[in-house]
């Protein structure tokens, strides 16, 4: 076929430098020779390889017209545009049969991908949408007139469905070129720009292999790959592998304290029909696989054939980085679509807004405010809170993609504008005194969770205000009169125990939170000699405590409803597994940790006593001076530090203990900052080390980014 060159003799033939009859599928030379023939083995080049593969097949090319930079072509919805000319879709569907089959366990690639049609519907990269009057492109953030992404040398999938802009009744819409080449990819945006869309200056490791040496020296298969990789993108195949991806890794991490699991089972089938779900859930999971270099843990058996939707060719070498910086523009999009008036026009800049925002804005809109019946059973109702379902889940899984490579010190900021989201929503359930719903619940505990780990790092207020009792109760835990928390509520509750006690001690550990913020504000107010309140800290949420700086008895009362809580935890936050003294196997006559290995069978139980321990430790080291009770002798004041001392090494070895337990992903994730802590308080070099290789153990088999708390931790021990 035109453009397809064939080496035609087999490969025995060829080595040993005979004449083959080219005989099909076996050359008559080997069969007569009694040796099995090899095979013939096809290379083929694309024309849009270079100079030279043009001229040279010039003759062949079919006369489409080309993208160019300065306009673009216009086309009915229902017509879908074609990606290449028909003779290189034949030679890609060719080179894709020979060439895989062999590279991965399981089904051969042509029956792994079924029906994909690669200029599917579910194909997000190049979109194209006319209206009757005024149609106009919006390229990617920060892309300029002279750098547009539709760039000719690099095949885009087009899919006619709209993305933001434009009412649906009237049919005004735009086109969103977007980019899938990745050099393409990140030209013209600025570095907050590839900050925020989780894309690095630097080429990623899996990357630099290929994309730093010259497109001469590289060979024809991995020019191969890159093209197909390029193609694979928004496909049905690859929105179902990383749908599946997000579903046995990601979702388990957003149901750390949801037994109905949420975000793993309902929310992978609301995205088939709310486009800004499935792209967030494709765009976490391509960053991912980014932070992973594409390795993914096996979650099957060992000897068995991988499903279809568990294999994606070449998965180590792809781009994801790219994937994950497209999912998100149009997942970001596809959110200020359908939370504007419909009026608006949203700028394509929206996206750098954070997604709390964007949906806080709708719940606080004149129209949300007056439809949202949360305890409404009619069906337009429920229709509503569905929709807000969605949209939180939209904004938890957006977040998560931000988080997931953030500095510690970053987490807080990029949580602003949940506060305001819930207090819309609070307002709309308060008259009728209901609680939130399945949905709202888990995006609200979530939150919860990353806001007091985020505002550890900093010692700034959470954006939740634990005195809010209202807003906590709504989401689901029981604080009776004396703000005290009810354990295990006496009503009916939607939440198994385990859950109810875990959402019980993140409003604890809140409130832990903002006594250390208070604390470090009642400092920084002595050290300016400014009075408490003035200071940069003091823009808390915290309003309950009587005294203006945290005194003995907040802190009592903190280290009273703690032990209550312990003490009124069910059976199952035992651990079952218990090893005092372990030994380093790896070594013969290894010596013994210092730190005891604890395994729980509940992954819930797991995380919760860890932040448990985590709570403790932060308020003994923070118990303020109260000059009535205090020590009145030296040797009494010694004897207290050491009785703090031991506490904290026995938490700290629990807290410890349970991280070498390796539990799973969804508690390992959210230990950081309680390693980091507890790194603090350790003196051995040997417990250091151990602390180390905790950290990026995460990094290294969940991706989530560690590597900021080592450096500050070891930053601290050679001080």
């Amino acid at each position: 076929m035109p453009g397809v060159p064939s080496n035609k003799a087999c490969e025995r033939c060829k080595k040993r430098h005979i004449k083959c009859d080219e005989t099909r599928p076996h050359c008559q030379r080997c069969t007569t020779a009694r040796v099995e023939c090899p095979g013939y083995i096809q290379t083929r080049k694309f024309i849009d390889q270079g100079a030279t593969v043009r001229r040279r097949y010039a003759p062949y090319q079919e006369s489409h017209p080309k993208p160019s930079s300065g306009s673009h072509s216009h086309r009915a919805p229902a017509e879908p545009t074609d990606l290449m000319p028909q003779n290189q879709s034949q030679a890609t569907n060719e080179q894709i049969q020979s060439n895989y089959p062999h590279e991965h366990d399981g089904p051969p690639l042509h029956h792994q991908l079924g029906e994909t049609s690669l200029d599917s519907n579910d194909g997000p990269m190049n979109m194209e949408m006319t209206g009757p009057s005024n149609s106009r492109s919006e390229t990617f953030p920060g892309a300029t007139q002279q750098e547009d992404i539709n760039v000719s040398k690099n095949p885009t999938v087009s899919i006619p469905t709209p993305i933001f802009g434009g009412d649906q009744n009237t049919g005004s819409a735009k086109t969103i070129q977007s980019p899938i080449s990745p050099m393409s990819g990140t030209r013209g945006l600025s570095s907050f720009e590839m900050a925020y869309l989780g894309l690095s200056n630097d080429v990623p490791d899996a990357q630099r292999g290929i994309t730093s040496q010259p497109s001469s020296h590289r060979s024809e298969k991995e020019e191969f790959q890159d093209i197909f990789s390029e193609l694979m993108t928004g496909t049905e195949h690859e929105i179902a592998f990383l749908t599946r991806h997000y579903s046995e890794v990601l979702g388990p991490w957003l149901d750390l304290t949801d037994a109905q699991k949420w975000f793993t089972v309902y929310v992978p089938i609301r995205a088939i029909n709310n486009l800004s779900v499935k792209y967030a859930i494709s765009a976490l999971s391509a960053k991912h696989l980014a932070r992973v270099k594409g390795i993914k843990s096996p979650t099957g058996g060992m000897y068995t054939s991988p499903a279809t939707t568990e294999v994606y060719p070449n998965d180590t070498q792809v781009d994801w980085y790219l994937k994950a910086a497209n999912y998100y523009y149009l997942a970001a999009s596809d959110l200020n679509n359908i939370t504007s008036d419909g009026y608006t026009a949203v700028s394509s800049s929206a996206v750098l807004e954070s997604p709390c925002e964007t949906v806080g804005r709708w719940l606080n809109s004149r129209q949300t405010r007056e439809n949202l019946k949360p305890a409404s059973d009619d069906a337009n109702d429920l229709m509503l809170v569905r929709k807000t379902e969605e949209l939180l889940a939209t904004s938890m899984i957006l977040t998560m993609y931000r988080l997931l490579d953030a500095n510690g010190d970053d987490w807080h900021k990029q949580l602003f504008g949940i506060r305001p989201m819930f207090q819309s929503l609070l307002d709309n359930h308060l008259p009728t005194s209901t609680s939130f719903s399945h949905g709202i619940r888990a995006a609200f505990w979530n939150f919860a969770r990353q806001d007091y780990l985020g505002s550890y790092f900093t010692r700034s207020p959470t954006h939740f205000n634990p005195e809010d009792h209202s807003l906590w109760c709504t989401a689901g835990i029981s604080i009776n009169e004396k703000n005290e928390l009810n354990v295990i509520p006496n009503g009916s509750s939607s939440f198994t125990q385990e859950d109810q006690a875990a959402n019980g001690l993140i409003w604890l550990v809140s409130k832990v939170i903002n006594f250390l913020a208070k604390s470090k504000e009642s400092q920084i107010a002595q050290w300016t000699g400014s009075p408490p309140g003035t200071s940069p800290g003091a823009q808390g949420t915290s309003n309950g405590s009587q005294s203006p700086y945290p005194d003995t008895s907040t802190w009592l009362k903190l280290s009273f409803e703690f032990q209550t809580w312990f003490d009124g935890v069910p059976e199952t936050f035992r651990p079952s597994v218990r090893i005092e003294h372990p030994k380093d196997l790896s070594r013969p006559e290894g010596p013994q940790l210092p730190f005891p290995e604890i395994f729980h069978g509940l992954t819930t139980c797991a995380a919760t006593i860890q932040h448990y321990h985590f709570g403790r430790i932060a308020l003994l080291l923070n118990r303020p001076a109260d000059i009535l009770s205090a020590p009145s002798t030296a040797f009494d004041r010694l004897q207290g530090y050491r009785e703090v001392t031991k506490e904290v090494e026995f938490r700290s070895r629990e807290v410890c203990g349970l991280a070498l337990g390796r539990p799973q992903g969804c508690v390992r994730i959210f230990m950081i900052p309680l390693l980091y802590a507890v790194g603090q308080c350790l003196e051995s070099p040997e417990e250091h080390q151990i602390i180390i290789d905790l950290l990026r153990g995460v990094e290294a088999d969940l991706g989530w980014a560690t590597e900021y708390a080592v450096q500050k931790l070891q930053a601290s021990w050679n001080q």
